[in-house]
C-alpha cells in the first residue's frame, strides 16, 4: 500500500505541475519524488546490491561489501543506466492518469518484491488489500494492465531468486534492488500498453 501512495503522490505533482512547467520538469519532480519520498532507502540498496553482486568475489565478501557506506563504480554505472531507463519512461507516459501509471508501476514494485522476501511478508490481509487495490488501479488504466502486475512480480521473484543465491542470503539492500530494478521495469511496460 505505501507503494501506491508513494507513487500516486509523485505522478500526482507531476501532473499537476506539467500545468505550469514544461513536460521534460514534470517528469524530474516525479522522478525525484520518487526518489525523496522514500528517504532515497529502496535506491540506496540497488546502489549497495550493484557493488556487491558484480564484484567478483565469494557470497561472504559480497555481504561486506553491502555494508560499506561508500558507493563504488558498478553502483554509479548502473544507476546511471536505470536512472536513464526510469526517465525515459516517465517522459514516454502520458500526463493525463500519469498519477494512476506511477501508482501501479510503484506498487506492484513493492507488492512483487514483498512476494519475493520469503522471510519478510506482511499478513495475508495486507498482501490481498495490496492485490485488490493494485486490480482496481489496473482497471483504472487499461484492461491489459493486471498483465504488467503480473509481469512485475514473476520478474521480481526471479530477480530474488538470482539475489539470493549471490549472496547467500535476502537482505535488506536486496529487497531495495529488487523494489527499483522493478519499478523501472513496470513503468517500461506500461509505456508500451495498449490503452482504450
Amino acid at each position: 500500500m505505501v507503494g501506491i501512495i508513494v507513487g500516486g503522490l509523485a505522478g500526482g505533482a507531476g501532473t499537476l505541475a506539467a500545468h505550469v512547467v514544461p513536460h521534460v520538469l514534470a517528469v524530474a519532480i516525479v522522478f525525484g519524488l520518487s526518489i525523496v519520498l522514500t528517504g532515497a532507502i529502496h535506491v540506496d540498496g540497488f546502489l549497495d546490491t550493484c557493488d556487491a553482486v558484480f564484484a567478483r568475489v565469494p557470497p561472504q565478501r559480497r555481504l561486506e561489501i553491502l555494508k560499506d557506506p561508500r558507493h563504488g563504480t558498478f553502483a554509479i554505472s548502473y544507476f546511471a543506466v536505470a536512472t536513464a531507463l526510469w526517465l525515459a519512461a516517465l517522459f514516454a507516459l502520458p500526463i493525463a492518469g500519469l498519477e494512476q501509471n506511477c501508482a501501479l508501476a510503484a506498487g506492484s514494485a513493492r507488492f512483487a518484491a514483498v512476494l519475493g522476501a520469503l522471510d519478510r511478508r506482511p499478513s495475508p490481509f495486507i498482501l490481498g488489500l495490496d492485490a485488490v487495490l493494485l486490480a482496481v488501479l489496473s482497471v483504472s488504466i487499461s484492461p491489459w494492465a493486471w498483465i504488467v502486475i503480473v509481469a512485475i512480480v514473476v520478474f521480481a521473484l526471479l530477480q530474488c531468486t538470482v539475489l539470493r543465491r549471490a549472496l547467500s542470503r535476502l537482505t535488506g539492500d536486496a529487497y531495495g534492488c529488487t523494489i527499483v530494478c522493478s519499478e523501472i521495469a513496470a513503468l517500461v511496460a506500461l509505456v508500451f500498453l495498449p490503452r482504450p
